[in-house]
């Protein structure tokens, strides 16, 4: 009886022991310069219930760092340990992984497909969009070729700032509309005057990139907020917790939507008001 009882006992524990451990916290360090979202970000971690985080000051004795922007994220390699990029550039991730690093990354942006979406909500009638892409874009070339849906896509490739005003010039009458990816090197505020100046003259709508461009202008986008990062870091700190490995990199699953109701109403937009336009696309397919 006593060697069944210890064998229920050890029956018992190892049934068990999945859910003890996966009480243990997961040790992290979180790379990022100094400022309210990386505040915030941290404060987030630290009240974490799913999976369980404890956040250590030596990054040596972290089982997995998180980087926060291109920067920490190029900072954080030199380590050597499994790295979790948040709103990093695509090509920065691509990059990384060439070179063996076990990393994975929430890129910087919104899927190519979120975007026209939204786009197709607000102009029904579209049928032409003119999508510029450049060596640091959130989408490639690729991207855009793959599209199978209603809209004709045409990607405009720009490797430089330089090249900008003489493309759109050249391409912006030929469609409907124009759609931008994040692209830091692209679409600073540099050059929102020059894009947003050239497709006003043109009666051609900008969608996109982030929420800077549409109060600068832009018709509508899709971005990642704050609490779109955190929750999807959230996602892949649960994956890694639990099977000890990375999470595929992507763009967040659930980005928030941004509209100027002055822009979309002067081009006679379906949709005008941001609370109409969340309504719409919470019902897409």
């Amino acid at each position: 009886m006593k060697r069944q009882g210890r064998l229920i006992l050890l029956l018992w524990l190892a049934w068990l022991a999945p859910s003890l451990c996966a009480q243990t916290p997961l040790p992290v360090h979180v790379f990022a310069e100094d400022g309210p979202f990386r505040d915030s970000f941290m404060q987030a971690l630290d009240v974490a219930a799913i999976p369980p985080i404890t956040q250590v000051a030596d990054p040596k004795q972290a089982e997995l760092l998180i980087a926060i922007g291109d920067q920490a994220f190029r900072r954080a390699q030199k380590l050597h340990k499994p790295l979790l990029g948040v709103y990093v550039s695509r090509s920065e991730v691509t990059l990384a992984q060439r070179k063996r690093c076990q990393c994975e990354g929430i890129w910087a942006g919104v899927a190519l497909h979120d975007q026209l979406a939204m786009l197709e909500i607000m102009m029904p009638l579209a049928r032409r969009v003119g999508v510029i892409v450049g060596p640091q874009s959130a989408w490639t070339p690729g991207m855009v070729q793959d599209y199978q849906g209603r809209l004709g896509l045409t990607a405009l490739p720009v490797s430089s700032v330089d090249e900008l005003g003489d493309r759109l010039r050249e391409s912006l009458a030929r469609f409907d509309a124009l759609l931008l990816p994040v692209d830091g090197q692209l679409f600073g505020p540099g050059t929102a005057k020059l894009v947003l100046l050239t497709s006003y003259r043109l009666r051609r709508p900008v969608f996109g990139p982030d929420r800077a461009y549409v109060q600068a202008g832009s018709a509508a986008s899709l971005y990642a907020s704050g609490s779109d990062l955190v929750a999807e870091t959230m996602v892949h700190l649960q994956f890694f917790h639990s099977s000890k490995r990375l999470r595929r990199s992507g763009f967040v699953h659930t980005p928030t939507v941004a509209v100027n109701e002055h822009v979309a109403s002067s081009f006679d937009m379906v949709f005008h008001d941001i609370d109409s336009l969340r309504e719409a696309l919470e019902v897409t397919p």
